[in-house]
């Protein structure tokens, strides 16, 4: 199991770093970036760091370091795993909306709303970075190392940290907080989809009678493109769903009390 972590954990960074080098030589050479760079670069920043906080810590522990981590630094891991789980998801969304945003030229309410997305791209992915910082500050505080949460109310164990148990009440914010985000977000990117959808439909719609009568609409671009679209996010929705539902699981069959 350490070695399969390894692996995936080995892939997951170089593929992150490989779209990380080209934003660092670019900061060197003062190029200016294009809004979807911007936000890819972001993004493999937060996959690159979600990945690392994730996967290196659990490789270690199932090679036998149980202990590897004290209890500062099961603090500073568990809260920029979650820094970068949210931020991932926040960004892709941002992307999606802006794309919804790009394709759609001829409504004048659109086109201003394109150029004020061209210009604030870079500042919305820091606001979201700083949204997450904040929203995850309560995860150092449920979180502890294997020393020292043999003395304290236990919620959960995992292999190399502690989940600890505040209050219900407490419990029961943020666990309302951290799902609300996700589906805000979710819902986003799928009504973000629809638009493009639309969007292209309708292009196809205007431009049909220019071409071929012989040509099949399934073989028509947009056609293609929808079903990318499609593919895509309905790929990406079901398997996070899988992993928030599996995340889920891990903490209930870890759970002491249960």
């Amino acid at each position: 199991m350490g070695m399969a972590i390894i692996i995936q954990t080995g892939i997951g960074i170089t593929g992150n770093s490989s779209l990380l080098f080209p934003f660092i030589y670019s900061l060197f050479r003062k190029r200016r970036m294009r809004p979807v760079e911007q936000m890819i670069h972001h993004l493999a920043l937060a996959n690159a760091l979600w990945i690392i906080c994730g996967g290196i810590p659990q490789a270690m522990a199932d090679f036998g370091l149980q202990y590897l981590l004290d209890d500062i630094g099961c603090k500073f891991v568990f809260y920029f795993y979650r820094v970068a789980w949210g931020n991932s998801l926040s960004t892709i969304c941002l992307l999606g909306g802006f794309q919804a945003i790009s394709i759609n030229p001829t409504n004048s309410r659109w086109v201003d709303l394109k150029f004020k997305a061209l210009k604030h791209v870079n500042s919305t992915c820091l606001l979201s970075w700083m949204f997450h910082l904040v929203v995850n500050i309560i995860v150092p505080m449920k979180v502890a190392g294997q020393t020292r949460s043999r003395n304290i109310t236990v919620h959960s164990h995992f292999s190399y940290c502690s989940r600890l148990f505040l209050n219900t009440i407490t419990e029961s914010v943020f666990s309302f907080i951290f799902s609300s985000v996700d589906v805000i977000c979710l819902g986003f990117m799928i009504w973000a989809s629809g638009t493009m959808l639309f969007f292209l439909h309708r292009h196809k719609l205007q431009v049909q009678y220019i071409r071929s009568t012989g040509q099949s609409p399934q073989t028509s671009p947009e056609t293609r493109v929808k079903k990318s679209i499609l593919t895509l996010v309905s790929t990406f929705v079901l398997f996070y769903s899988l992993s928030a539902a599996f995340e889920t699981y891990v903490f209930r069959v870890n759970d002491p009390q249960s």
